[in-house]
């Protein structure tokens, strides 16, 4: 896989002993490198960029904290045992980029091989009180629940119902129809909710 390595310098940091999940952020910002990342995290008095990598809107991966040292991302119990994979933008404004996705679903995968495990996928907002990664983040996709397949007949059931599509699709589609699907059903949820009122 290619991922642009900045070399960056860190202060002390400490080895992460496993590595069970994978937590994704947002970087509630316009689209910023890991360099300017870890600049920000240094002026916070940290030992450098919180997370392992920066995936930016046109797909590039940019290499953050060394993979095999514990992150400074989700909270100390999260970050003990977890990757921080932070795709750049406000995705409580806008959605991330499909490329985005595409790029993120590869690196779980290259990850999910490095550490010859299923990872657990999780959101900075369910292990911690945030919005992170953003409310236009579409969730789930073709990552959510990865345990099992039974989060895509869900979907699949859903967007039927939903007549987004009118027939059942192969749930080993590509992901760029998981991640249509669920920003289609997530765009359902959110009209309803503001003709209901509940902004």
């Amino acid at each position: 896989m290619n991922i642009l390595d900045y070399k960056l310098s860190f202060g002390t940091l400490t080895d992460r002993r496993q590595t069970n999940r994978i937590i994704i952020h947002h970087s509630a910002s316009e689209d910023v490198s890991a360099q300017e990342i870890h600049r920000w995290h240094l002026d916070q008095g940290w030992s450098g960029i919180g997370y392992h990598f920066v995936i930016r809107k046109n797909g590039t991966i940019e290499r953050g904290r060394p993979v095999d040292k514990i992150g400074a991302h989700a909270g100390s119990e999260a970050n003990s045992d977890s990757i921080g994979i932070c795709l750049t933008g406000n995705f409580v404004s806008r959605a991330p980029e499909i490329k985005q996705i595409e790029v993120l679903l590869s690196l779980i995968e290259y990850l999910e091989d490095y550490y010859k495990k299923t990872l657990r996928i999780m959101r900075h907002s369910d292990v911690y009180a945030t919005v992170c990664p953003g409310t236009m983040f579409p969730w789930p996709l073709a990552l959510a629940g990865n345990d099992s397949g039974d989060w895509k007949q869900q979907l699949i059931q859903r967007a039927i119902t939903e007549k987004l599509i009118s027939s059942p699709h192969n749930p080993d589609d590509q992901a760029e129809k998981w991640f249509v699907l669920a920003v289609a059903l997530n765009l359902l949820d959110k009209v309803r909710r503001e003709a209901a009122g509940d902004h």
